[in-house]
């Protein structure tokens, strides 16, 4: 138990380690992308590099928000039913909305 708590600490940190660089890249070419025109946009989606660091951001952010909010529901909710309910909640959420921004970014490519 108490490794499986501390394998779980140690990922949620890494994970937000992993965050912190990918989330500035993405602040930064955001506010590129606001002075570029639909053409600019695409061009640079069109880059490899900007494409694989936008797929690793929703991955590790889908990483990180389902051990956070996971961590969260086993500290205050009591009902063990409703914590199960709750768990698979996350888990579905924090699986699909990063698999719905690949999605979108393969769609946004091609």
């Amino acid at each position: 138990m108490k490794n499986h708590a501390l394998n779980k600490w140690v990922l949620q940190r890494l994970s937000a380690i992993v965050l912190i660089p990918l989330l500035l890249f993405l602040l930064y070419s955001l506010v590129d992308l606001v002075n570029q025109d639909y053409t600019g946009a695409l061009d640079f989606f069109d880059s490899h590099l900007s494409i694989a660091i936008f797929i690793l951001f929703l991955i590790f952010a889908g990483t990180h928000l389902k051990l956070g909010l996971g961590e969260i529901i086993e500290d205050y909710i009591q009902n063990e039913s409703m914590k199960g309910i709750l768990k698979k909640i996350i888990m579905l959420t924090s699986a699909i909305l990063p698999l719905v921004g690949i999605v979108s970014l393969i769609i946004i490519i091609l």
